[in-house]
């Protein structure tokens, strides 16, 4: 090793040492940790580490270490909130990640707004998210996630260049599928597309024939479906039903795929078969394809798009640290309002007045009997 390769090889060994010996910069991460979905808390907590992995192992942030504190809401509001407070009053953290149960982030947006933290909300698609936040209202809120009005335009974008003329609508009832399907109708409708029925589906149904009767009555040029826990039921009474017209919207495609039976499928039955997307693990994109490698050989897993946009927040909470030379609460809030990060999907987390980012979103489809990104919007 020549001198100059020494020196450099220890300069850098010496900065790892103080970067890991200094007082590490605190990140609050709360999610559901516990309980039947837990997975879903565990692959954010997944996506962050990957994120502060890579943070630390290029030296930090103010030459700093960076480490996340987590918070297990367990989806319920009255565990969700205290375990929020704890994270501002006992571990002081400067900013917060969460909290991937719609109605836990319901719950602590007052609480981060009165500790003056900033909060990015990473993973709960609600448009009244929007609506609350930034100008005239919370101003510490910050949402990442397209919007359900966002992926509703997006779909109905989608669906009008590929001259669909009218739908059909259906939905779990209750939650997120019908707030995004009622969106949705919304934005058809706006676009001039005629709707001809919208069914919503109790829980507890399990014969889906009639539904599909009714349905079927308006002869839609396409099927919007945002089924939920329904969806391999209906997908199994779809097939039976002989019916053939084209189904999209918010769609579990591997749930789908797996319902029906091998021959529907090599008969083209799901060839038609697209959805709006968030993110998908297939989108030919460097930055996603690095984000997917290196999940799988950190996890054995395929990232989920809670993952995904779990580990960006985290990038855009460091970046705004970085900017605002500073992990004071106040500093962070500023510079997340002023950021331009790049997202691995295209475009940028730029907020707009109510502090949204409006990152693309991808129409994934069926191909060669594989779920494929098949056009952005």
């Amino acid at each position: 090793m020549t001198r100059t390769a020494l020196f450099l090889a220890t300069l850098l060994s010496v900065t790892t040492a103080q970067v890991q010996a200094a007082e590490p910069i605190r990140i609050g991460i709360t999610t559901i940790l516990s309980g039947p979905t837990a997975d879903r808390g565990q692959s954010e907590q997944y996506g962050a580490q990957l994120a502060l992995n890579h943070i630390n192992e290029s030296g930090g942030v103010l030459g700093r270490p960076v480490e996340a504190f987590y918070a297990d809401n367990a989806c319920k509001p009255a565990i969700g909130v205290p375990a929020t407070q704890r994270l501002i009053e006992r571990e002081h953290v400067p900013v917060i990640i969460g909290a991937l149960c719609t109605p836990v982030t319901h719950a602590i947006m007052p609480v981060i707004e009165q500790a003056h933290v900033p909060l990015i909300i990473a993973t709960s698609a609600g448009q009244d998210f929007v609506d609350a936040s930034g100008v005239g209202g919370n101003v510490y809120a910050f949402k990442t996630i397209p919007s359900e009005v966002d992926i509703a335009g997006g779909l109905v974008r989608y669906l009008v260049a590929h001259n669909v003329k009218s739908v059909a609508v259906v939905s779990a009832a209750g939650g997120f599928p019908q707030l995004s399907a009622d969106a949705i109708a919304k934005a058809a409708k706006e676009a001039g597309l005629q709707v001809t029925d919208q069914e919503r589906l109790a829980p507890g149904t399990t014969d889906f024939g009639p539904v599909i009767d009714k349905l079927k009555a308006g002869n839609p040029d396409q099927l919007v479906t945002v089924l939920g826990p329904f969806t391999a039921g209906f997908f199994r009474a779809y097939e039976t039903s002989g019916w053939k017209v084209p189904v999209t919207g918010r769609v579990d495609f591997q749930t789908a795929l797996a319902a029906v039976s091998p021959q529907f499928r090599a008969a083209g039955g799901l060839a038609t078969l697209t959805g709006v997307a968030v993110f998908t693990p297939d989108q030919d994109l460097p930055g996603v394809k690095a984000f997917v490698a290196s999940y799988k050989a950190h996890y054995g897993l395929v990232p989920t798009q809670r993952a995904f946009f779990v580990y960006e927040a985290t990038l855009l909470a460091v970046d705004a640290i970085r900017r605002a030379k500073s992990d004071q609460p106040e500093a962070i809030e500023a510079a997340l309002r002023t950021t331009e990060m790049p997202s691995a999907l295209g475009g940028t987390y730029a907020p707009d007045a109510h502090n949204h980012a409006h990152t693309p979103l991808q129409i994934v489809g069926i191909r060669n009997d594989r779920v494929a990104v098949i056009a952005n919007e």
